[in-house]
């Protein structure tokens, strides 16, 4: 019986040390992988003869962050967490597509509303060219068909090893970025870094960054589209702030030398509260309030932070602001399924523009039909959001 014993134990002990060093050995190669892209130049896809833009002439712009496909009306995600109605902690549950049909259809219809709304500029965020999250399905690839004679970037801001987390529904390897579309010739493409975290969080967080792209304008000037993802699950808004600074950096060099800018993108700030173009009384904050009366403490996510303070300041250098619309939500909360009225909602994706630049319009949008049948993130978490203007 001692022998038996002692064999059960030999064997189990050489298992679970099996197990930790092949355990070990993973996590060192996750590490020692791990690298960042930096700044570099982009590779131009030219598709337009159109040479320069015109001053005076109204042009417009979309943003749309397609959540790699993966976030039908029925997704939640898994570190995204909330609250229900009873105060009771809530959190998602998927870490990639619940299918390669889901990734199909929202990629598809995705592309279908950009299509039918027609801008001139498009900035799309989350964009998978080969990743285990999307059943390897090249997304930019079928947004470069659906779009033939736009130019056409792509800066990468999230490439992984393969990441075994959640283990039940395992991330994957990850390869993904931002695309940006013109009707007109881009002269210059770059890809600028953002500081991301130094923990260990960093693992799975995007290689976070901005691209931009250069524009003749037929006044001897140029028109930058820069495209920007800046940090999500970033409590506090740290890192965050780091980016914005980084983001001013830039937009104080074109403004030295007199150029116009139009930044898109998914900024994960709510754009809407404390700002000066809405309406700032207690009770009237758009979103902040919506099914969380319970507790206004926990009225908000977590990983939700204001753009603007409580003065209506927002961290933007002088000479530009932010376009942002408040007639639909542009965002929502994955830690439960679309529901309207329960879901909670937000405005995170908008614009932000140099002030020789006339605003025209702008809105969200709101898709339509998605998976469950019901108005409202047909194809993402995400509504692309729109605006028309003019250079002066």
């Amino acid at each position: 019986m001692n022998k038996v014993v002692r064999r059960v134990l030999v064997i189990s002990a050489s298992v679970i040390g099996a197990v930790a060093i092949a355990a070990g050995g993973y996590i060192g190669y996750v590490i020692l992988s791990y690298n960042r892209i930096g700044n570099t130049v982009l590779d131009i896809d030219h598709n337009t003869d159109q040479s320069q833009v015109k001053v005076g002439e109204t042009y417009k712009a979309l943003s749309y962050n397609i959540g790699f496909g993966a976030y039908s009306q029925d997704y939640t995600f898994f570190l995204d967490a909330g609250y229900a109605e009873e105060g009771k902690p809530t959190c998602g549950y998927y870490s990639k597509a619940k299918s390669q049909a889901d990734v199909e259809f929202n990629t598809s219809g995705a592309i279908e509303v950009v299509k039918q709304a027609s801008p001139d500029f498009v900035f799309f965020q989350e964009v998978d060219t080969h990743s285990t999250r999307s059943y390897y399905i090249n997304q930019d690839e079928a947004i470069r068909k659906a779009f033939p004679s736009y130019d056409h970037t792509l800066a990468v801001n999230f490439h992984s090893s393969f990441l075994p987390y959640p283990f039940y529904d395992m991330h994957g390897l990850v390869n993904s970025g931002l695309t940006t579309l013109s009707r007109f010739q881009i002269t210059e493409a770059q890809r600028k870094e953002y500081t991301v975290s130094d923990s260990l969080s960093k693992l799975f967080d995007l290689d976070r960054c901005f691209s931009t792209q250069k524009i003749k304008v037929d006044n001897g000037k140029n028109l930058y589209i820069i495209n920007s993802h800046m940090s999500a699950y970033d409590e506090g808004g740290t890192i965050r702030t780091k980016q914005v600074a980084e983001l001013n950096a830039f937009l104080q060099d074109v403004q030295d030398h007199g150029d116009y800018v139009v930044v898109g993108g998914d900024w994960n700030h709510d754009l809407l509260t404390y700002n000066p173009n809405f309406k700032n009384e207690d009770g009237s904050f758009k979103y902040t309030k919506e099914h969380v009366a319970f507790d206004e403490k926990k009225k908000t996510p977590e990983w939700l932070n204001y753009y603007f303070d409580s003065t209506g300041k927002s961290p933007l250098i002088d000479g530009y602001k932010v376009v942002a619309s408040d007639n639909n939500p542009s965002c929502r909360n994955n830690d439960i399924e679309w529901t309207p009225g329960k879901t909670y909602v937000c405005c995170v994706d908008g614009f932000i523009v140099s002030d020789n630049i006339e605003v025209v319009s702008h809105e969200n949008m709101q898709t339509k039909q998605g998976k469950k049948g019901i108005d409202g993130f047909a194809y993402s978490d995400h509504e692309p959001v729109a605006f028309s203007f003019k250079l002066k």
